[in-house]
């Protein structure tokens, strides 16, 4: 829909001069479209005439004001709660889901109890929003089992469960029905990887579908070796290697990582990214990690002095195995995972005791 309506005219030169003055005075009007031709931009103007002559005096010669025929704005929403606010009763809009997990062109999203009579809307909605989507599922459980996967309930769009995550650069082929797989952790992934020296041996213990490898590989001449029970993530992982054009080498290893690691050599790092229970796998990590190499230790801590509680478990069950932390290199609060509790990465070094 066209709307006459007064705007300023000004060549591209000026243009964003005019239009940060403009904004700081709140004289655009935000529902019409800026018009741009070979050689101006014309900026729709809510207040009149005579007030914006006068916010832009020191400009006079650069600029006109008069009548345009400027298009209409489409009312779209910007975000989910602007989606469904009309939708959805009031008294449940405390309940509309505030984040969700973007992987590839599948959304995740964990819906309230509350909100299941609306879960279809919400789907609809997410659809609606990202052109790229073209499926929206609901975490229909939780995270559970030995291969670490949840129940998904399809909400709308097509039923599929593989896709091409891209994170950093690095494409990640994952089924989210087959894989767990969280895109929150992109920055963790990049942060690790940037620590590996050239010509490292590193382990990844329950490696998944295999952001670690892929990140370090990527731009580091090491070895990897992937570990996971999960015989479907390793198999994402093996399509991922062909999507990449990666400097290092990625060696898959499948079973439980008690059974299989026994032949590894030593190893320069080690990733034990299992946050529920990586403390009980402690013993593993000790029988390949060379004198002083360097563990990521990550854990679920209640957000109360989580730093502290961190080395207090790993302390605890590293004397169990008749070793110690030669230095801890730092803390990462990688996530909230849920209320007063956090995700977060311990980096230290360990020797054993003997040593």
């Amino acid at each position: 829909m066209k709307q006459h309506s007064s705007g300023v005219r000004v060549t591209y030169k000026f243009a964003e001069t005019i239009l940060k003055i403009l904004r700081k005075y709140k004289a655009i009007n935000l529902s019409l479209e800026l018009i741009r031709d070979s050689e101006h931009l014309i900026i729709p103007i809510i207040l009149p005439n005579e007030n914006v002559l006068s916010i832009l005096e020191n400009y006079q010669s650069k600029f006109e004001v008069s009548t345009f025929n400027f298009i209409q704005k489409e009312n779209t929403p910007k975000n989910l709660f602007e989606a469904l606010e009309n939708e959805i009763p009031t008294e449940l809009h405390d309940y509309i889901p505030k984040s969700y997990d973007m992987i590839g062109d599948i959304v995740v999203v964990e819906i309230h109890d509350e909100m299941l009579d609306y879960k279809d809307t919400i789907g609809k909605a997410l659809l609606s929003l990202f052109p790229s989507i073209n499926t929206v599922y609901r975490k229909a459980s939780a995270v559970i089992g030995k291969i670490r996967v949840r129940k998904l309930e399809l909400l709308a769009g097509e039923e599929k469960c593989e896709t091409v995550h891209v994170e950093h650069t690095i494409k990640i082929f994952t089924d989210v029905c087959k894989a767990y797989f969280s895109p929150r952790l992109g920055h963790e992934h990049n942060r690790v990887a940037d620590k590996v020296k050239n010509k490292e041996t590193i382990v990844d213990l329950f490696t998944g579908v295999g952001p670690f490898p892929l990140h370090i590989a990527k731009n580091k001449d090491a070895i990897i070796y992937a570990v996971d029970i999960n015989k479907a993530a390793l198999s994402c992982l093996e399509k991922s290697i062909d999507l990449n054009k990666l400097k290092g080498s990625i060696a898959l290893i499948y079973g439980d990582c008690r059974n299989v690691t026994e032949s590894l050599l030593e190893a320069d790092k080690v990733i034990m990214n299992l946050p529920s229970e990586a403390h009980e796998y402690l013993d593993v990590a000790c029988q390949i990690i060379k004198p002083g190499g360097i563990l990521y230790f990550y854990q679920f801590v209640p957000d109360d002095n989580p730093e502290e509680k961190m080395i207090q478990i790993l302390e605890k069950k590293l004397k169990e195995q008749k070793y110690s932390i030669k230095e801890i290199i730092s803390f990462q609060k990688i996530r909230e995972s849920a209320p007063r509790e956090i995700h977060a990465c311990l980096e230290v070094s360990i020797l054993p005791d003997s040593t």
